[in-house]
């Protein structure tokens, strides 16, 4: 019997997530080093595009078990919460 040779649902997901990750990168970094307002807003509604296919793919790849993920405790989320706040705040003072 000869084996499946070609590439799965699960390996192609795989593939297009990690291509959006890499993409959405760079345009983050296109928009944060833009100095053009008419590019960065063009680049911004692409790299939100970005966000909102590799979101889909995500929720794919969740739902048929491919990509699973383990929530944080509520402890851990108020302690995160905590240090950004603290991060803000001593940049806003850094500011003034």
């Amino acid at each position: 019997m000869a084996q499946n040779q070609g590439l799965d649902e699960k390996v192609i997901t795989s593939v297009l997530l990690n291509s959006h990750k890499l993409a959405a990168n760079g345009l983050n970094n296109l928009v944060l080093e833009s100095s053009d307002p008419s590019l960065r807003q063009d680049v911004t509604q692409i790299l939100y595009h970005t966000y909102q296919h590799q979101k889909k793919i995500w929720d794919f790849m969740n739902n048929k078990g491919y990509y699973q993920v383990e929530y944080a405790q509520q402890q851990e989320i108020a302690k995160a919460t905590q240090q950004l706040q603290q991060q803000q705040q001593q940049q806003q003072s850094g500011m003034q």
